[in-house]
């Protein structure tokens, strides 16, 4: 086990209110209601769909042109939808969690060094939509680079001023004004979020997975998912193959590696510390499963996976999952 996979930090996810791990308002309270107009904004930029301009300037230069209008479009939709689900939960028709931060100061959102739009939607967007005031930092060398994905998006969505903005100082001095009341979200790896907890009072809520692990029953079907994973990984990227496991109910808890190899699946995932595991099943409208803390998506032999819900749910550092705020 890695050193960052076996830190215990305090920050473990608590229980879910009914037995809700993936409701909405797990990082925010559900009276903090997603802003009418800004929904709007959203439906009708699902539906128009992100101008050629702003989504080509938005792009992951690790995504393939021709295939990032549709990641924008998939990011934009789960956002829409959890929009919705987090007002249905404040009505009491959807199910909800225990939200991990009061929601009275403000939220500063540490993005990674590699897509900086996905990550700006997932992790610092929800806040905003719900009306909180949200600063934005990441590597120095990149300022400009976060500068033009935040203004695009505020811009996209008709955000009221002040409530997504670039922060004005580095992301260490940024860090170490925030008070008590405020709360950071770090997307990276398990070291720096700990470095933020020892530098700031604020909440820490990291995203900090490395991997994604793929399980699924012997056979083609797995070989498949495999090798479509395995095409477009980058060398650091939070959705890199970190392992392959098969799955015999007769096995009950047990997992097998490649080699036949036994293992226990809570010892597995924690070891490996996954942004999500990847579930191979006989549908892709399965919902996401808890799995030792972690969250299994359903996922089908060309590696797409059924749904965003819960990816980069960290009992670790305390994210409680993407599309959950």
């Amino acid at each position: 086990m890695t050193e960052e996979a076996s830190a215990t930090t305090g920050a473990r996810l608590p229980e879910a209110v009914d037995g809700a791990p993936f409701g909405v308002g797990w990082a925010l309270p559900l009276h903090q209601r997603p802003q009418r107009e800004v929904f709007t904004a959203l439906k009708e930029l699902l539906a128009a769909g992100v101008p050629a301009e702003d989504a080509a300037a938005l792009r992951d230069p690790r995504v393939p042109a021709q295939m990032w209008p549709q990641v924008l479009a998939r990011e934009v939709a789960s956002t829409a939808r959890w929009a919705a689900r987090r007002t249905l939960a404040l009505a009491g028709r959807e199910p909800a969690g225990r939200p991990m931060w009061h929601g009275r100061g403000r939220v500063l959102t540490l993005l990674p060094a590699h897509g900086h739009a996905v990550h700006l939607i997932r992790r610092a967007l929800p806040f905003a939509v719900c009306g909180m005031p949200v600063l934005v930092a990441g590597h120095d060398h990149q300022r400009a680079a976060v500068a033009n994905a935040v203004a695009r998006i505020t811009r996209l969505l008709s955000l009221r001023p002040g409530t997504l903005e670039t922060a004005p100082d580095p992301a260490r001095t940024a860090v170490a004004a925030l008070t008590a009341d405020d709360v950071v979200v770090v997307t990276g790896h398990a070291a720096t979020a700990r470095t933020v907890r020892s530098a700031t009072a604020a909440s820490v809520l990291g995203a900090t997975g490395g991997c994604v692990v793929l399980i699924g029953p012997d056979g083609g079907q797995l070989d498949a998912a495999t090798a479509a994973l395995r095409v477009h990984e980058h060398p650091g990227s939070c959705t890199r193959l970190g392992g392959v496991w098969t799955a015999d109910p007769t096995d009950g808890p047990l997992w097998r590696d490649t080699t036949g190899a036994a293992a226990a699946l809570e010892a597995v995932v924690t070891a490996a510390h996954p942004s999500a595991v990847y579930r191979l099943t006989g549908s892709l409208d399965d919902p996401p499963r808890d799995v030792a803390g972690y969250t299994a998506l359903p996922c089908d032999e060309a590696g797409v996976v059924g749904t965003l819900v819960g990816f980069g749910r960290d009992p670790q550092q305390g994210w409680p999952g993407d599309f959950l705020v």
